[in-house]
Order: C-alpha cells, then sequence, then structure tokens
C-alpha cells in the first residue's frame, strides 16, 4: 500500500482552519463580552461571540467588522419595569420578526442570533426570540 500526505487542519496567525470534520466532546467554550447599561451596541464580527448587554431605555444594534460565514449571539436583558423598543439593526427582510424593531417587556431577557453571509449588511440577518 502506500500512504498520500494532505493536510486537515492549519494554524495561522490566530487562525485554525479544519479541513473536515471536527469533534468537541464537550462543547465549545466562548468568552462572552458584558456590556453594562447601554442604549446601543456595536457588535463586532470579527471578535464576539457572545454578547450580554443590560439596558434601562430604548436601544439599538449596529455592526462592524462583518465576517462571511461568522455568527454572534446577544442577549439582552431589560432591567427596567417598563417595555422597551429594541431596533436590531437588519432589515425587516433579513429578520424572524419581519420588522426593524420589537418591544421588549419590563424586566425581561431576549436572544438575538446574527448571522453574517456575506461582508455587509445587506447579507447579515437575525433571529429574535423574545417575550
Amino acid at each position: 500500500g502506500s500512504n498520500t500526505v494532505g493536510t486537515s487542519m492549519t494554524l495561522s496567525d490566530g487562525t485554525v482552519a479544519v479541513t473536515g470534520s471536527f469533534s468537541a466532546a464537550k462543547g465549545f467554550i466562548q468568552t462572552p463580552r458584558v456590556e453594562p447599561n447601554n442604549s446601543t451596541l456595536t457588535i463586532d464580527f470579527a471578535n464576539d461571540a457572545i454578547v450580554k448587554a443590560n439596558l434601562s431605555g430604548s436601544f439599538s444594534v449596529s455592526f462592524s467588522n462583518y465576517t462571511p460565514g461568522k455568527t454572534v449571539e446577544v442577549w439582552l436583558v431589560n432591567t427596567s419595569g417598563s417595555t422597551q423598543t429594541i431596533t436590531h439593526g437588519c432589515s425587516a427582510t433579513n429578520s424572524t420578526i419581519n420588522n426593524t424593531t420589537f418591544t421588549m417587556p419590563g424586566t425581561s431577557s431576549a436572544h438575538l442570533k446574527y448571522f453574517s453571509i456575506d461582508g455587509d449588511l445587506a447579507n447579515t440577518f437575525v433571529k429574535v426570540s423574545h417575550a
């Protein structure tokens, strides 16, 4: 028989590329970014994986460093006792709620999952789950 040498993993400048399947038996541990009470949040697709943000007023999301294929999860916590308007930053068409905003009840949480298909806002999608 014979053996053929092939590349299955490469490491360079903080990037790991795996060709084929990758198994994480106990899951992945990601480093969250925790934001205090703010009225805005900028998601950095190149550096964020999970972001938790508190809000006590209206809130809006914007983006930087679009990275094709990258997912970023955001957990919002409305610490106020009143309903707040959240502007998720994507178009209504690219949102599971078919709108650019949603109302978030007081003392509740919301989960927003963003996915960048290409390097711009037109190809960025959001899944919104909230009370």
